[in-house]
């Protein structure tokens, strides 16, 4: 099988849910990003002394209002594992409290008189791991929050070395996997034209790249500061546009932030009063270097 030869280069940082992983050498973490996304309807009834826009941003309030609280039951339902209450704290953001839309519908006035607004939101949490050393095993329970770790064989590489990257669930997950070079070219590693499935089993260990992606990473210049970002969730993600790469791979035009918004467009199971996706992100800053 004739391979497409890739040029990266990497040195690469683990964490899960506060916990290092084993590794050739331990390096400092960026801060993974746990989430809860739902969807929500903000109705309001009419009044004769409100206006069009004011009863719009009642029913967004209402709608904000509805989506904290179903995040914060379906938060709850996975913090409670084999005995032990994880803790969390919501994280707010200045411009919109504690829920961020990712994408919103305004419905007017409805048949029943009333005034509707949809939206999707996010309701981000940094998440306590607990105090007993023993008592952290919970964290990679399927039950628990979603976590997935990452490794590489080492953290430091030069010219001409082979990379291969390693992904591990707590639970089945879905995954996008970028890599971002010093030049900040943004090449998709996961999914690709040969794997399209981003579908994987939690406890299971993923390779990047394996045999049926047919590309290589293999440290050549330009060298420097680069990164690997991983965005996982339990469902289906949102689409993100891309373009070929070669024969195997997809480059993203986008910045970051459009990227992680897309992403984030996942399908909400509707199946009970808890219903909603789990988001997971988490990021590590990468460097090569000559072999001279």
């Amino acid at each position: 099988m004739k391979q497409k030869k890739c040029i990266f280069a990497i040195i690469f940082f683990i964490f899960l849910a506060g916990i290092c992983l084993p590794s050739a050498k331990s390096n400092k973490t960026t801060q993974p990003k746990h989430s809860a996304i739902v969807e929500a309807d903000g109705y309001v009834y009419l009044s004769e002394d409100k206006t069009i826009r004011q009863l719009r941003e009642q029913a967004l309030a209402a709608a904000k209002r509805e989506a904290l609280q179903k995040g914060q039951t379906y938060i709850k339902s996975f913090t409670k594992v084999e005995n032990f209450q994880l803790s969390y704290d919501l994280i707010q953001s200045q411009a919109e409290g504690y829920v961020k839309i990712l994408d919103s519908k305004d419905y007017g006035i409805t048949k029943d008189n009333r005034y509707h607004y949809w939206i999707k939101a996010e309701i981000e949490y940094r998440l306590k791991p607990p105090a007993s050393g023993a008592a952290k095993t919970v964290l990679t329970n399927s039950a628990a929050p979603l976590s997935v770790s990452v490794w590489t064989e080492k953290t430091a590489y030069k010219e001409g070395d082979k990379i291969k990257i390693f992904l591990k669930g707590n639970k089945d997950f879905y995954a996008r996997v970028i890599y971002i070079d010093s030049k900040n070219h943004i090449l998709q590693l996961i999914p690709n034209q040969q794997r399209k499935n981003n579908f994987f089993k939690g406890g299971e260990t993923i390779v990047i790249p394996s045999a049926d992606d047919q590309f290589e990473l293999q440290v050549s210049p330009p060298f420097g500061s680069e990164k690997i970002v991983v965005y996982a969730s339990t469902t289906p993600q949102g689409k993100v546009e891309t373009a070929t790469a070669g024969k195997s791979l997809y480059q993203i035009n986008s910045d970051l932030t459009t990227i992680a918004g897309q992403t984030r467009g996942v399908m909400i199971k509707k199946t009970s009063a808890k219903a909603g996706a789990e988001f997971y992100e988490t990021s590590c800053l990468l460097t090569t270097k000559s072999d001279k």
